[in-house]
């Protein structure tokens, strides 16, 4: 049908110009992550082409057929990839080659000049609904982990965007469930392919439109890796850890670092005078507490101390929130839950 045709067409072309941008690093961030996005973008670009030329009849060359397959099962393992290095951008490229065994697989596969058993031709065609599962799932699990790593070490990670990446994510499992739909019931083919191009244009949106994955320089992501997830012990000697805990309390009492939104465990380590993993242990061994809790405690006094005094300044719960040092409504009223016991609101009330 024509209709399709033009639908296949403008994803494959949408694919492809978005296979470009990201080789090219249009975003001007995440470079090394990007390249893995765009080898994504184009496989999937091949699959509407081939597509396209099934619903124009023009795929016949067996040849031509295969060289649209082969990038398949690479998919997936590309977008995982991609995830893997946006939260780890140190990571060497060597590391991810065993994804691709699949992929090599496939090759000779596809150029066989044997018919393939039935068995086998199954297992080509739905090998990539179970890489969409497993590789969602892993790829969830690890934006998890890294939600909860920007705890230790940011004090607003509801700032750290990262709404694109799930976005992206949501996208990429949304098109593979309607491609597997599409395989059992094709009387809904027509629905679901409108919705295809509608996916894609997300997809592209989120691409171009993505941020940096931490409030840091790239080379300081191992650094502060290894100083948050560290078990060692004894880092300082405990009354080093004292010294260094007064000095730091002092700081914070005196020139209210905390009212800064964008304040980081590296650039608190570096007015402290200690390294990353340094302060790390401080917090961790003489306080009892992370980066994010300790910062965020601050935080919510000083926004009890403005809530007192509101009846005289007239602020906002919003512009409370802003004033002390919170960049994102949710963070500041979870973290005032969390150490006040109820909402600021409820709060407020209370004193008036």
């Amino acid at each position: 049908m024509a209709y399709q045709a033009l639908i296949y067409g403008l994803c494959g072309g949408i694919l492809l110009l978005l296979s470009l941008l990201l080789l090219s690093n249009l975003p001007k961030v995440n470079k090394r992550a990007n390249i893995f996005l765009g080898i994504c973008s184009f496989f999937l670009c091949s699959v509407f082409v081939q597509l396209l030329l099934e619903n124009s009849n023009y795929l016949e060359n067996a040849m031509l057929l295969a060289s649209l397959e082969f990038g398949r099962w690479a998919i997936f393992p590309c977008f995982f990839i991609a995830i893997q290095l946006y939260l780890s951008p140190d990571q060497p490229y060597k590391k991810y080659a065993i994804h691709f065994v699949p992929t090599l697989i496939l090759v000779p596969l596809l150029w066989s000049p044997y018919t393939l058993p039935d068995v086998l031709r199954y297992v080509i065609r739905y090998f990539l609904y179970g890489q969409l599962l497993v590789y969602g799932v892993w790829s969830y699990v690890l934006l998890y982990k890294h939600r909860l790593l920007l705890n230790t070490f940011s004090t607003s990670p509801g700032a750290i965007d990262l709404r694109w990446i799930m976005n992206i994510w949501w996208v990429i499992l949304f098109l593979g469930i309607m491609s597997l739909v599409t395989r059992f019931f094709p009387l809904v083919s027509l629905l679901i392919d409108s919705s295809y191009v509608v996916g894609i244009l997300f997809f592209s949106y989120y691409a171009l439109s993505q941020t940096a994955i931490y409030p840091v320089r790239d080379e300081q992501v191992p650094v502060i890796k290894a100083a948050v997830l560290s078990k060692d012990k004894e880092r300082l000697t405990m009354e080093q850890v004292q010294f260094f805990k007064e000095r730091l309390q002092d700081l914070m009492d005196k020139d209210q670092p905390y009212l800064d939104p964008l304040l980081s465990l590296p650039h608190l380590a570096e007015r402290i005078g200690l390294s990353i993993h340094e302060l790390s242990y401080v917090l961790n061994t003489g306080i009892d507490s992370n980066f994010y809790q300790f910062i965020n405690g601050y935080r919510i006094r000083y926004a009890q101390q403005l809530l007192k005094d509101n009846i005289l300044n007239g602020y906002s719960i919003q512009e409370i929130s802003i004033r002390s040092g919170f960049n994102s409504k949710t963070t500041f009223y979870t973290s005032f839950k969390q150490e006040v016991g109820m909402t600021p609101k409820r709060y407020l009330l209370k004193v008036e």
